[in-house]
């Protein structure tokens, strides 16, 4: 990998820009949260790793690749969007926010190269398929009120990111919590643990469960 950057090693890596703030991180993922405040832009940054993409908010923006023209471009909220960005698919570009709110997204880096689910996707109420890759699964989450989900019997870990503002009810291995969660707030499930969530909102809410494969 070092040597396939070589040329771009004047540009700072993703997770090194100022507005990409790294949350967490293990051998499989690291996720970077992304807030770009009205009129802001960002330094031109390297992508250079399979990536999924999590928009929280409906924002209007511009981009632009290093050396092309700018572009205009709006998020939508709720948007999931994955994109191989390994070499040769490398991106060098800067982003800013053209709107009058915070813009907001989640980029997680996969990281690791040799993948295998040794698991189909699961297919449970409530529960929306939206991206199935080598690297990465990602389904939509939709409870209503006082709606449950359960994992159990899962060989692959998992992460839970909250969409919305939400009061949920967690069981995790028997150890059972109350919890308010913002916009991109997040849960690791461990491979193999059992975990249950329970809605106890007034109102429907959406998540994004991410399944990483097994290493």
């Amino acid at each position: 990998m070092i040597c396939k950057l070589n040329g771009l090693q004047s540009q700072v890596l993703v997770h090194e820009e100022p507005l990409h703030r790294p949350v967490f991180q293990n051998n499989e993922i690291r996720i970077l949260n992304v807030l770009i405040p009205p009129g802001d832009t960002s330094q031109y940054h390297i992508h250079h790793t399979p990536s999924l993409f999590i928009f929280f908010t409906s924002t209007i923006t511009g981009s632009q690749l290093q050396g092309k023209p700018a572009l205009p471009g709006k998020s939508t909220a709720g948007h999931i969007l994955f994109e191989n960005l390994a070499p040769p698919q490398t991106r060098v570009h800067r982003v800013w926010n053209d709107d009058k709110d915070t813009f907001h997204v989640m980029d997680i880096e996969l990281l690791f190269t040799e993948t295998e689910f040794v698991q189909k996707p699961l297919t449970l109420n409530d529960l929306k398929l939206e991206a199935d890759t080598t690297w990465i699964r990602a389904y939509r989450l939709t409870l209503s009120k006082g709606k449950d989900f359960m994992l159990r019997d899962r060989k692959h870990p998992f992460i839970l990111i909250s969409l919305n503002d939400s009061k949920i009810q967690t069981k995790q291995n028997g150890n059972t919590q109350y919890q308010t969660l913002k916009p991109g707030s997040f849960i690791d499930i461990k491979r193999s643990q059992s975990f249950s969530i329970k809605n106890t909102n007034d109102n429907t809410v959406q998540f994004v469960l991410l399944e990483m494969p097994v290493q």
